[in-house]
């Protein structure tokens, strides 16, 4: 095999490997079929990072899904968020219900080893004002305190005076 073909051959291999990664990571998760599903909506936006971005929040993988109106998808989305409640023993678990409907909630899923390091994984949904509602996907070895430090810009920890 001359040397063009062999670099090629490399080539076709990482995107082969690079396009399995998201599937692969959220393997076993309904969530995962969500992204591929309603990512390309007009009414919906998806946000996935990856590179030196994603390595500097010390995460492996962020996706999300922002619903402009997510009446049409609530019932799926709930559906794939209790899935992963019962089949992935969560580690941690938080909901806010009102009236019977699940506003907000975030899963701490058990942790996976990939390529020989423990993975954490977390699930975050919110519903916002007039129907709005994001749904995000992390997972990397980052703890529970510095997820939150990262996204909110504070510790889950309180402090009370």
């Amino acid at each position: 095999m001359n040397q063009h073909m062999k670099t090629l051959t490399h080539i076709l291999i990482a995107i082969l490997v690079l396009a399995a990664t998201p599937a692969k990571a959220q393997e076993g998760l309904q969530i995962a079929r969500l992204f591929e599903k309603y990512g390309t909506r007009d009414s919906v936006t998806m946000v996935e990072m990856n590179g030196s971005i994603l390595r500097s929040y010390d995460m492996t993988m962020y996706r999300s899904l922002t619903f402009k109106n997510v009446k049409p998808y609530l019932a799926e989305i709930q559906q794939s968020l209790q899935q992963a409640v019962t089949s992935h023993q969560t580690a941690k678990r938080q909901e806010v219900v009102e009236n019977g409907q699940l506003i907000s909630a975030y899963y701490q899923l058990s942790s996976v080893k990939r390529k020989g390091r423990k993975t954490r994984r977390y699930i975050l949904f919110k519903q916002g004002q007039q129907n709005t509602a994001t749904l995000i996907y992390i997972e990397g070895p980052l703890t529970e305190n510095e997820l939150m430090e990262k996204l909110y810009g504070h510790s889950r920890k309180r402090t009370y005076e």
